[in-house]
């Protein structure tokens, strides 16, 4: 069988639907799967085990001077699936261009979700109906997977390389040695506090010798060095210096994550990553960390969740109030609970 997983983008959503492929693969070993994907996560969707990856360049729209090269990208990538004899093509994404790409697969069967936006449902044969609005993305795309005899409920292989040891060898880092922490997202009001990351990596390095390892993209660079400042024994910065394929190995290897609600959550979530989430603005049902082992940190505000990028109620250039209100003791205890429950479930093995 030939199947085509459409979803190109966010970061976020294409770690939610890695364990599309890993499934599909698992329960179909001889099929083939591409996957159609925005060029800066063609990574993920190769580490989820597709056997090709359809790129389309999406950023090149963002410049005039390259809509030629984005137009040829697009009909080149359009051209080629009407003859790739897709026994099935999925759409994950639920978009006008994402549908239009469904139809253009020309596949025999064709599935997607009924409340797709921008009248995509109509180029599905079959229409998945799951309120996204209150499901976590994993789980939809989880039900979808029914459609072709997946129970959603199977465990999905791991994403990590074959080789970690050289990722682990490359930064100075021991298995289970460290920990990863995360400190920026595209949300002010989802950024945790920097001293307080700070805090916790001095505690963990003090009780348990953990290097903790920060991350994330060139962005991500100024915060990560404030925070060495702050604790310079206690982190190394590798913001902007690894690749999706070496962001897996640490994922895999790392004792556990502390991390707001961004896109590098869901990939260590989709590669099961033990990890403490630090969430404010959003609804942690729905975009928390997906899978066992993960313990979520919420604030009881009532205003919550309000999906606002910017705090409303705190002071201009200072943490959202909800997510100074997850204090750097609050985030240990958690890291202790999660270190037990580790622990009983190799005992119980």
């Amino acid at each position: 069988m030939r199947f085509l997983i459409i979803k190109p983008s966010s970061l976020g959503d294409v770690a939610c639907a890695m364990p599309v492929v890993a499934l599909i693969k698992k329960r179909y070993p001889d099929a083939s799967v591409d996957w159609l994907v925005n060029k800066e996560y063609a990574g993920l969707a190769k580490a989820a085990g597709a056997d090709r990856v359809l790129v389309i360049d999406r950023q090149a729209w963002k410049k005039v001077s390259s809509w030629p090269k984005a137009l040829f990208n697009y009909l080149g990538v359009a051209c080629k699936l009407p003859f790739q004899h897709y026994d099935y093509a999925i759409d994950l994404q639920g978009l006008l261009r994402s549908g239009i790409f469904t139809a253009l697969s020309n596949a025999k069967k064709t599935i997607g979700f009924a409340d797709g936006r921008e009248g995509s449902p109509i180029f599905y044969d079959t229409k998945v109906t799951v309120n996204r609005k209150l499901t976590h993305s994993t789980r939809c795309n989880l039900e979808v997977l029914k459609e072709i005899g997946i129970e959603k409920d199977e465990k999905w292989p791991s994403f990590a390389p074959e080789d970690t040891q050289s990722t682990l060898d490359k930064f100075g880092l021991t298995k289970k040695g460290f920990f990863i922490a995360v400190p920026l997202t595209r949300w002010k009001s989802k950024n945790w506090v920097p001293e307080s990351i700070a805090a916790v990596g001095r505690e963990l390095k003090a009780r348990h010798g953990w290097q903790g390892v920060l991350v994330g993209g060139g962005d991500a660079r100024e915060v990560c060095a404030l925070i060495c400042r702050i604790a310079p024994d206690a982190f190394i910065d590798l913001s902007g210096k690894t690749d999706w394929s070496q962001f897996l190995a640490l994922s895999a290897e790392a004792v556990c994550a502390v991390t707001p609600d961004t896109g590098p959550m869901h990939v260590m979530a989709a590669a099961g990553t033990p990890m403490i989430a630090v969430m404010g603005p959003t609804d942690p049902r729905r975009h928390g960390p997906y899978g066992d082992h993960n313990k979520v940190l919420h604030s009881e505000r009532r205003c919550l969740p309000c999906y606002h990028r910017d705090c409303v109620l705190g002071e201009e250039g200072s943490p959202a109030l909800c997510m100074a209100d997850i204090t750097p003791q609050k985030v240990l205890d958690a890291v202790e609970e999660l270190l037990k429950e580790l622990e009983n479930k190799e005992q119980n093995a």
